[in-house]
């Protein structure tokens, strides 16, 4: 019951981080690909770090924050 988060806000954070740090301004290849790891990360610890603390006594999914925020970074990028 506890992992249907665990594979979707994962695939879905390795899919738009590249596009966010090639934003960012970074063309290589191999500094790309190491931002972008370390940006997906950061990415899922504030979003885990949020699902807990947003509605303290209750928590949220990280899954499901991650989903939000590249949902809408994605609406804003598909508006330019």
């Amino acid at each position: 019951m506890g992992y249907k988060f665990v594979v979707g806000p994962l695939s879905f954070i390795g899919l738009m981080a590249p596009h966010m740090v090639r934003q960012m301004g970074v063309r290589r290849a191999a500094p790309a690909m190491l931002a972008s790891a370390l940006l997906g990360a950061l990415l899922m610890v504030l979003s885990d770090w949020a699902g807990r603390n947003l509605l303290f006594p209750l928590q949220m999914p990280a899954g499901l924050l991650a989903m939000i925020a590249g949902g809408l970074y994605l609406m804003v990028s598909l508006a330019r």
